[in-house]
């Protein structure tokens, strides 16, 4: 079976008529993994300009750094004369513009950050047979208290953006993948896993799911594909 995005979850939600939802379900059981790319990549590299500027900006606090990039994008958009290249900058100078104003201190530890990589092998995790594809930006790992912790971020796009339960969904399943892959060597911090909806400029954090008493979708909807 080939790897199932979280987005794609997301779409099978979202579908209202249950003959669809049938052929969606059974396309995702049956597909083959040269019918999809390798990577989940949120549409190709169409917001790799906005997700590659704010991550830099949450690893280095330099929000700065925003203003430079929209401008040197701003002249790119006056450049091109293709309008879908300039719809895709618009969109881009948009999300930068909008995260100048996020706060991002209170979404990693203040010292002895570590970045690691994400292994390719690890970001596969089965949940009810399903192969579901996990692809964090970031991933840290600190030692506060005597403990060593470890969190993520995971940046996700979409231009309808995604709803709080739908965000929730990408949160519940990067918990999911840090207790798998690290939960024998790290404590897997509640208040560091999160993710965040470029398009939207919105968070959520694993410890937000716990103390709004969040319902855990991953499982029922696995389930729901499983009987379709």
């Amino acid at each position: 079976m080939e790897k199932i995005r979280i987005k794609e979850l997301v779409d099978f939600r979202r579908k209202s008529d249950k003959t669809r939802k049938k052929t969606f379900a059974q396309k995702l059981k049956t597909r083959t993994a040269k019918e999809k790319k390798d990577e989940d990549s949120g549409g190709g590299n169409y917001w790799i300009i906005s997700s590659s500027s704010i991550l830099k900006v949450f690893k280095t606090d330099d929000p700065d750094y925003y203003d430079s990039k929209i401008d040197e994008v701003s002249q790119k958009l006056s450049d091109t004369e293709i309008d879908n290249t300039k719809t895709m900058y618009q969109r881009n100078i948009d999300i930068l513009t909008a995260f100048k104003d996020f706060d991002f201190s209170d979404l990693k530890p203040i010292t002895n950050l570590k970045y690691r990589t994400v292994s390719r092998t690890s970001q596969i995790l089965t949940v009810k047979g399903f192969p579901l594809f996990i692809n964090p930006d970031a991933l840290f790992s600190y030692t506060i208290n005597g403990k060593d912790e470890i969190g993520a971020l995971w940046l996700i796009q979409q231009q309808d953006g995604f709803s709080k339960s739908e965000l929730g969904m990408f949160c519940e399943i990067l918990y999911r993948f840090l207790v798998r892959n690290y939960g024998a060597d790290f404590q897997i911090s509640e208040n560091f896993c999160t993710v965040i909806d470029t398009c939207g400029a919105q968070r959520i954090t694993y410890s937000d799911m716990l103390s709004e008493g969040a319902i855990f979708l991953i499982d029922e909807t696995l389930e729901e594909i499983q009987t379709l």
